[in-house]
């Protein structure tokens, strides 16, 4: 039966290639909703002057789906006629709706103040500040999703593996969850893969001695509207974010951490270092010293 069946899906895909069917005129995402029957989407993709012939009618009914209607979204691509199409819907070949959690973000980078809001009240959260509590990567989902469940398996699988890591080091302990999730969205900012452990061990040491972090990039968290120039007055503008300001780490994460930033803020590297200076792009120089440091910004950031 399968190969009958197959042998008439192989003659339909030829007779398209001979005869003039319609072709839709531009990108489109057609919707096939609970209720929808055969003779409904018929109707709604006639409203884009694409017609099901005989044929296809011929084809949904030998096959049975015109009993049974994958529910989701399709899309049609400009240039493809009403056969290629029937045939998307045939073979279930929905479209997938996608959100884009990017590593060191902040959520109003992908998400709208409303769409925070009513992902807090989903889950109860009082304090509505999310940052940090996204696990970067695409989210694929379909219409009919809650877009809060969506949401909250980024947000459970951030903190799942948070937990997990936290587990497997007990030397962390001196820290909560929260301030190592702190740790990691200023890990994020600061450092490329390559030098996350090591960026890791220079925050731990400068925690341990009591000395200001002064890390640009907390900095830049807690100033509103910032236009990328970063001055001598953020600097010395007291926000609590301004770890120039304040001793300690910041109130909240600064961004999303990449599941690489959070080991190594649980695994960061045993060293002495207590500065480091931009060389270039993810790569920097490291120094145990402020006389040494005060060299490295001369040489890789006033060109001395």
């Amino acid at each position: 039966m399968k190969i009958f069946f197959f042998i008439i899906i192989f003659f339909f895909l030829y007779l398209s290639s001979i005869l003039n069917f319609d072709r839709i005129s531009q990108d489109y995402i057609f919707k096939i909703e609970s209720g929808d029957n055969y003779s409904n989407i018929k109707d709604k993709i006639s409203k884009k002057e694409i017609s099901f012939i005989n044929l296809i009618d011929f084809i949904f009914f030998i096959t049975g789906k015109d009993q049974n209607l994958r529910i989701g979204e399709y899309f049609f691509q400009k240039g493809e006629n009403s056969l290629q199409i029937a045939f998307k819907i045939l073979f279930d070949k929905v479209y997938y709706r996608s959100l884009y959690i990017p590593e060191g973000s902040k959520s109003l980078d992908f998400l709208s103040i409303k769409q925070i809001e009513k992902f807090c009240r989903y889950k109860n959260i009082e304090n509505c500040n999310l940052d940090g509590f996204f696990h970067p990567n695409t989210y694929k989902y379909e219409f009919f999703e809650n877009f809060n469940e969506v949401l909250n398996r980024s947000f459970n699988t951030q903190l799942s593996l948070l937990d997990s890591l936290i587990d497997q080091n007990r030397d962390i302990s001196d820290y909560t969850s929260m301030e190592l999730l702190i740790i990691a969205s200023i890990i994020e900012k600061e450092s490329c893969k390559n030098e996350m452990s090591k960026v890791a061990g220079v925050i731990y040491n400068r925690l341990a001695k009591k000395m200001k972090l002064q890390i640009d990039s907390t900095v830049i968290y807690g100033i509103k509207s910032f236009d990328g120039n970063l001055t001598k007055k953020h600097l010395k503008t007291d926000t609590p974010y301004n770890s120039y300001t304040n001793k300690g780490l910041p109130p909240t994460p600064i961004s999303n951490p990449s599941l690489e930033a959070i080991q190594a803020s649980i695994f960061p590297d045993d060293h002495e270092y207590l500065y480091f200076v931009k060389k270039e792009k993810c790569l920097h120089e490291f120094s145990t010293n402020y006389q040494d440091h005060l060299i490295a910004v001369k040489k890789y950031q006033l060109g001395k």
